[in-house]
């Protein structure tokens, strides 16, 4: 007899404490987050047009309440969204790097900044922000 061992599927823990909303809009993408060695942090709404509303923030620059996570340099990070993207960038300090189309997708830390994740998929497209820093 062979025995087959299956590990099962987990789908990652979503962050504490509740994701954030986007207060006095209809209808919002999903919230965001990042997964890092120190803990998961939900990522801050940035502008977007998803089904049938579009919300403008101020930028990103001018936001104070935007989340500060401390990653080490070098460390892969992983960023988590809610739906099946088309495109998925992130800007960083002034630079864009390409990831990988996913619901989960990685990027080691080599730089620091103002960060904004963005993706375009079938409902819209959303962006999500968050200021990083590398010790």
């Amino acid at each position: 007899m062979t025995l087959l061992l299956v590990q099962a599927a987990t789908s990652p823990a979503v962050p504490k404490p509740p994701p954030p909303k986007v207060s006095g809009a209809a209808s919002s993408p999903p919230p965001a987050w990042i997964e890092t060695t120190a803990g998961d942090r939900w990522l801050a709404f940035g502008s977007y047009c998803w089904k049938t509303l579009c919300a403008d923030f101020i930028p990103p620059e001018m936001r104070p309440e935007l989340p500060r996570i401390t990653l080490r340099r070098g460390e892969t990070v992983r960023f988590h969204v809610g739906f099946a993207p088309r495109s998925l960038t992130l800007g960083v300090g002034g630079k864009t790097f390409k990831l990988a189309a996913r619901r989960v997708s990685s990027w080691r830390a080599v730089r620091g900044g103002l960060a904004t994740l963005h993706a375009r998929a079938a409902s819209g497209s959303a962006s999500y922000v968050a200021r990083l820093r590398l010790p």
